[in-house]
């Protein structure tokens, strides 16, 4: 093997560390939602011809592929139903967070046609929760309420505005009213 090629494969590894920072700001549809979102109000866009709500709003219907405008935006009631969900016991790794058991669920609010997924449902035993619970969002306080996190690619989680989600007492949703949200 000559110097060269030996010195040109040498060349081709990089010990170093890079990272990138990327920074885009939020499409209009989503930036609205945040806005709303920060003032305790949750808004989708209803398709027209569907009429199928979907929270947040990605300026179209994909199942009509209609475009949506600010004229059907409507607002929906923090309260919903829960269609699924994981309980998550952490395991010890460095940086880790939590301790304790915790819950991702998919709420599929009051209204809307599209479930929010990775919510946190608190307030009672985890062997207690099950599909078809109702539940209320538990807000930060105004104040406390941040966008950090949300983002065009994959819009992120409502853990920066909504505490987590907490039972209603209210008995739970016929699975007929969700089965379709089930995944």
């Amino acid at each position: 093997m000559s110097d060269q090629t030996q010195t040109e494969k040498e060349n081709l590894v990089m010990e170093h560390l890079v990272s990138l920072t990327y920074r885009e700001r939020l499409t209009p549809n989503l930036n609205r939602f945040v806005d709303e979102l920060l003032e305790g109000r949750l808004v989708g866009h209803k398709c027209p011809s569907c009429g199928r709500v979907y929270l947040p709003s990605k300026g179209y219907c994909p199942m009509c592929v209609v475009a949506t405008s600010a004229e059907d935006e409507v607002e929906v009631p923090d309260t919903g139903t829960v269609t699924g969900f994981t309980i998550v016991t952490p395991v010890a790794y460095y940086g880790q967070q939590e301790t304790e058991p915790f819950v991702f669920a998919s709420v599929l609010l009051d209204g809307a046609d599209t479930p929010l997924n990775g919510q946190d449902v608190t307030g009672l035993p985890h062997d207690q929760l099950r599909t078809g619970l109702r539940v209320k969002a538990k807000w930060k306080p105004k104040d406390q309420r941040s966008a950090e996190g949300i983002s065009n690619r994959g819009w992120g989680s409502m853990g920066t505005v909504v505490d987590s989600f907490e039972a209603t007492g209210e008995p739970d949703a016929s699975e007929e009213l969700f089965k379709d949200h089930i995944f």
